[in-house]
């Protein structure tokens, strides 16, 4: 049978002089903790420190970029137990599901896919042959009984990675319960941060938004029939968020574009959505809107804002009606993104940055017409920041925050 085996300088340029440079800096961090500033990991697996029942449920199942490969190539996502949480495999399917990914190991050559799966298989459960149809059950075998060790739970894990610090994804209406249990937890020694995902909330046109809305408000003690109250809301549970360990915010959209309303037409377009009438393009609108507003919250309650835009998500219409969503069939766009930053990136460079209505706007501003709802201020002076930016660079202007990779 083939042997799997890795090639220590696998990443590493082929050009004989950077190689070497590489492998002197790689010595230098190799052995430092990690920081994981963000990943999907549940954190109720590492709360409940619940052993993994078997192979698939933790290496398939929950990984879309094996399913999309392997539904591509004609195998059915429910084979794969997806979607997890809501299809459940019995032991019988479980195997029956690593078989076909193991038949299909040729499927992933020259994929970032083929790369970490090697690597969980060889310096992790310690498989030396190649994945095939006649290997499966033996690799299958090997993992279980791994997995089974007392010293492979999820908390050992973090500890024999010695993962110092790991942010899950999490939506801005949850309770946060497994975090608290961790953060209160003595025995306990890693971090594990919560990151306000609110991507859900910020697209008005979806299906089921004005329910999302609504829970956000029960959740939240604040009105969401406004607009004014949204906000109000999303700024609550950002707070909360924070005072649970909280250190960014995560958003994922079609563009980047955060060219905001003016204040009225906001109010109006979201009334419309809660209305169940907003067009897809008043939706857009409204959508670049709201994320121009978590820019402003990020310059206040201080969240790292990470942006990962320019996947269309849900592409295959028939896996999306079969499955539901986020199970895989994303595909990438092109994305605008030095025109589409500069709008917060402009009103962030004063030293204090406000919301104000149209009306206040254009009072202060006598003649002017703003395109947008926003003012900075520096000092005892306020200055305009339309959106069309000529706001000018404050000498008050907080430090930048690095973004997490």
């Amino acid at each position: 049978m083939p042997a799997l085996t890795l090639h220590p300088d696998r990443l590493f340029p082929a050009e004989t002089t950077t190689r070497d440079l590489a492998r002197q800096l790689y010595e230098t961090v190799k052995d430092l903790p990690i920081i994981s500033p963000h990943g999907h990991v549940p954190p109720q697996w590492i709360a409940d420190n619940t052993p993994w029942t078997d192979p698939t449920s933790l290496l398939l199942s929950p990984d879309h970029y094996i399913n999309r490969l392997l539904h591509a190539h004609g195998v059915t996502l429910s084979s794969l137990g997806v979607p997890p949480g809501k299809v459940t495999l019995s032991d019988d399917e479980a195997r029956a599901a690593w078989r076909t990914f193991c038949s299909h190991w040729h499927v992933f050559r020259g994929t970032p896919v083929r790369y970490w799966m090697e690597s969980e298989l060889v310096d992790i459960f310690g498989v030396d042959v190649r994945p095939s149809a006649e290997t499966a059950d033996a690799i299958y075998d090997k993992i279980a009984a791994t997995l089974a060790e007392p010293d492979f739970r999820p908390r050992q894990l973090l500890d024999r990675f010695d993962i110092e610090f790991i942010a899950t994804t999490d939506d801005p209406c949850d309770t946060l319960d497994y975090h608290q249990r961790l953060a209160a937890d003595p025995t306990f020694t890693r971090r594990v941060a919560p990151t306000f995902r609110p991507d859900r909330y910020l697209e008005p046109a979806r299906d089921g938004w004005t329910a999302l809305v609504d829970n956000l408000a029960a959740v939240s003690g604040v009105e969401t029939d406004t607009y004014e109250g949204w906000i109000t809301a999303m700024e609550n549970r950002r707070a909360y968020f924070k005072a649970n360990g909280a250190v960014s915010s995560d958003h994922a959209h079609l563009d980047l574009d955060t060219t905001p309303l003016p204040a009225d037409e906001a109010s109006r377009v979201y009334r419309k959505a809660r209305a169940g009438q907003i067009t897809s393009a008043e939706g857009d609108a409204l959508r670049r809107t709201m994320l121009f507003e978590m820019a402003r919250m990020a310059s206040e309650d201080g969240l790292v804002m990470t942006l990962h835009p320019a996947s269309y998500r849900n592409h295959h219409t028939e896996t999306y009606l079969t499955y539901g969503p986020d199970v895989g069939a994303d595909i990438p766009m092109t994305v605008e993104a030095t025109r589409s930053a500069r709008t917060p990136r402009s009103a962030s460079s004063c030293s204090r940055w406000t919301r104000r209505s149209t009306a206040a706007s254009s009072a202060r501003w006598p003649g002017s017409t703003p395109r947008c709802s926003w003012a900075c201020r520096g000092g005892s002076s306020t200055r305009r920041t339309p959106s069309s930016g000529s706001a000018r660079r404050s000498p008050n202007r907080p430090g930048s925050r690095r973004r997490p990779a």
